[in-house]
């Protein structure tokens, strides 16, 4: 059975709280994600999160400054922590609870990260449907924003670049499975076939 630390993906992305939120943009930039875990300030602080619906919706949204807002006023904190020892159906549960696209394990002094893509990639019978939900949620959001505040303003943009995130996600997760279902169909129908053994992970799960 499958646990949160076997999935989590290792060395994610920190921040302090009392960095700016222009310089959390570029830091997720650079590091190609989509939230960071806010450091602990001390032992017996509690780690928070800050992540891209963060900064659209609390930041960009409200008209504020991403050069004088600090991390501190946009992220959430405490956030929800995934007990490595959790099994992938806990973690799902909790993912869908909450309405989580992702959220940081820890164990001691390693922190990693999880998300629905990991959850999709491994139980796609339990995450693809969440996924889906988000999408549809994003989608709402940004006709309200757009409405609101025009189809032309950073808001709307924001928010809609963010449901193209989120379909490039799903899309990405659906081809995925697309060709692991053909690769086992294949493996069944020539199980001796040397090109099956290319993709032995595919076919054997």
């Amino acid at each position: 059975m499958l646990h949160a630390i076997d999935l989590m993906s290792l060395n994610a992305a920190k921040i302090q709280a009392t960095a700016t939120v222009a310089e959390a943009v570029q830091l997720m930039k650079e590091q190609a994600c989509r939230s960071l875990i806010v450091d602990r300030q001390n032992e017996q602080d509690s780690y928070g999160i800050l992540t891209e619906t963060d900064i659209l919706y609390k930041g960009v949204a409200l008209s504020k400054n991403l050069e004088t807002t600090f991390v501190a006023e946009l992220m959430t904190k405490p956030c929800i922590v995934i007990d490595p020892a959790a099994t992938i159906e806990e973690v799902a549960q909790l993912f869908a609870k909450h309405r989580l696209l992702r959220a940081p394990v820890i164990q001691d002094q390693q922190v990693g990260m999880i998300s629905v893509s990991e959850l999709l990639r491994h139980h796609p019978a339990i995450s693809q449907p969440h996924l889906e939900a988000e999408l549809q949620q994003a989608r709402q959001q940004a006709n309200q924003l757009c409405t609101e505040q025009g189809a032309r303003s950073p808001a709307c943009i924001a928010a809609w670049k963010t449901v193209d995130a989120l379909q490039a996600e799903l899309s990405e997760q659906r081809i995925d499975q697309l060709l692991k279902h053909t690769f086992e169909e294949y493996c069944e129908e020539f199980p001796k076939s040397p090109t099956s053994d290319f993709y032995t992970n595919l076919c054997g799960g």
